[in-house]
């Protein structure tokens, strides 16, 4: 069985990966807006009444996938899936 701490270095790795793809592909320019209009949207859906997690997962989904990563978390935060606040 792998304990939490080396899971957890093998999930910030392929999140650390992912981010280098999108990097180059979109450039710091586009990934900095959609990071920006995010964690800004992550905000305000809060005070809406949609909980989601927060928790280092959850900004990391937000820092990598922006706005498709915000749709992500509404998603199986709405469904029950994962990342359900209280």
């Amino acid at each position: 069985m792998v304990s939490k701490s080396v899971l957890n270095l093998i999930l910030m790795f392929i999140a650390f990966v992912l981010f280098a793809i999108i990097w180059n592909s979109w450039g710091p320019g586009p990934l900095l807006v959609s990071t920006i209009i995010s964690l800004v949207a992550f905000k305000i859906i809060g005070w809406l009444g949609i909980k989601i997690a927060v928790n280092i997962w959850s900004l990391i989904i937000l820092l990598v996938g922006g706005i498709p990563g915000l749709l992500i978390l509404i998603f199986l935060s709405v469904t029950g899936i994962a990342f359900k606040g209280k």
